[in-house]
């Protein structure tokens, strides 16, 4: 028989490991991250940027998790300025055309430039830009808030973004690191009304400049 002291020490250690693992799966804890983004030092030709990504069911509970890797893969002209094609390296595609500017993160899509996240912000600044196939209405949230990730805790804005007045993106920004969080809705209904849930979350665990 095992002493009541291993016995209480075994339960300790279980313990920990289910709260470990359910940390991780809500995002706020995120193991085997890189170190945190140095000042001045920005995504460039090269950059990698490792997430946990989680899909859930209609009810919240998890459905599948698996790891994203996206490259800063070239730097490419578009409507007469450099931009960087961010691709998923497994898939070979691409996801975004990144540039960082004095009023924050662009994105070249709808063969125009369009303002991503807005920065340096105010709480409650909006605009309008175009993201994900239409237009799309921004609102700050946050500013500097410290969000844990796998690189450690660090500054971010926090910006929603509505659709119709629906809200479909909450998207989480780092002046060095970029996207650094990102949950996305999605209507799961074929016929009205419609039923919007939580169908995705990145989390940011490690970027190598």
């Amino acid at each position: 028989m095992y002493s009541f002291a291993a016995r209480l020490l075994f339960s300790a250690l279980v313990t920990t490991v289910i709260i470990s693992c359910q940390k991780e799966v809500d995002g706020t804890i995120l193991s085997g991250g890189g170190g945190t983004p140095a000042p001045n030092q920005k995504p460039k030709v090269g950059t990698t940027w490792t997430y946990r990504y989680y899909i859930y069911h209609q009810d919240g509970s998890l459905y599948q998790s698996f790891t994203l890797t996206y490259k800063a893969k070239s730097l490419d002209t578009l409507g007469g300025e450099t931009w960087l094609r961010i691709i998923d390296v497994d898939a070979d595609t691409t996801v975004y055309y990144l540039k960082s500017k004095a009023d924050g993160l662009y994105q070249y899509a709808n063969n125009a430039a369009n303002l991503f996240c807005k920065d340096p912000a105010s709480l409650g600044d909006s605009y309008t830009t175009y993201n994900e196939g239409g237009p799309e209405n921004f609102i700050v949230k946050g500013v500097k808030d410290t969000l844990p990730t796998g690189i450690g805790d660090i500054p971010v804005n926090y910006y929603e973004g509505f659709k119709s007045s629906v809200l479909i993106d909450l998207v989480w920004y780092n002046e060095y690191a970029w996207i650094v969080r990102k949950s996305q809705y999605r209507n799961r209904s074929l016929i009205p009304p419609p039923f919007w849930y939580k169908y995705s979350t990145l989390f940011l665990d490690k970027i190598v400049y």
